[in-house]
């Protein structure tokens, strides 16, 4: 990296803001013009006019995006964002950033490490090799899953059985409405965009419960009119019982559920 880049630390949280400006001075090669809060009036847009460099806690990013999302991405544009955080924010993060992004790991009770803040300045995701295993097998949405109530887990089981809205609302007990609401929650809380990746994941992962189809009724095609022949040739067109075949599953297509 060139030297002297001027850098700007952005968070309320003063343990990372120290620890941030410390080791970014003991890196020698930036110019730090200064410590803010990012949450405050129009200080993270200014300050980032005035800087290359922002070194940023995951946490006032997340609260940026989601209060004040055009500006945010505005000021951020022109510079190279070094982005701090937890496992547990990771997807979070992730899922929303830009291209420019550098991702600094943390651990919870320890200083952050001056080789990692130079690697993620250069636009490196600086990450322990553990926490990289657990991404690549989807340990983190794992982790959600154990955290969601006993109603979600239902609800996210009878999604990856490809039931619809209706039909779990059967099986559970719940409203439909309810069902509703519970799918687009899960659907949220694992960082997902639609209700097929939910489905997706809860199969790849075994959280799927069998399907718990009814045996279903003969269907009668009631018979025609006119003594049940039509057409030119009148061909008879007797009333005729369909059945499901022994053995077969159905599956329907779940018509405008998509999310």
């Amino acid at each position: 990296m060139s030297a002297r880049h001027r850098a700007l630390v952005a968070s309320r949280n003063s343990d990372v803001a120290w620890s941030l400006h410390r080791e970014a001075l003991r890196l020698g090669q930036w110019e730090m013009i200064g410590i803010i809060d990012p949450q405050i009036g129009d200080t993270f847009e200014r300050t980032c006019a005035m800087a290359d460099i922002v070194l940023l806690a995951a946490e006032d990013l997340l609260w940026l995006w989601d209060n004040r999302p055009g500006i945010t991405q505005e000021a951020l544009a022109t510079v190279r964002a070094v982005v701090v955080l937890t496992d547990r924010q990771m997807l979070d993060v992730v899922s929303r950033m830009q291209a420019n992004f550098g991702l600094l790991l943390r651990a919870e009770s320890r200083d952050i490490s001056v080789d990692l803040l130079e690697l993620a300045g250069r636009g490196y995701i600086a990450l322990p090799e553990s926490l990289l295993d657990r991404m690549i097998s989807n340990r983190l949405r794992l982790d959600i899953v154990e955290q969601l109530s006993s109603e979600e887990r239902n609800v996210l089981s009878h999604i990856g059985a490809a039931l619809t809205n209706r039909r779990i609302a059967q099986v559970s007990g719940l409203a439909e409405s309810r069902v509703k609401t519970v799918v687009h929650l899960v659907t949220h809380k694992l960082h997902l965009t639609n209700r097929t990746a939910v489905a997706v994941f809860a199969t790849a992962n075994g959280l799927t419960k069998n399907r718990p189809d009814r045996p279903q009724p003969p269907r009668q095609i009631p018979a025609l009119e006119n003594g049940g022949r039509t057409g030119a040739g009148g061909v008879e067109r007797q009333s005729a019982l369909l059945q499901r075949p022994e053995g077969i599953t159905l599956i329907p297509f779940i018509e405008g559920e998509t999310r």
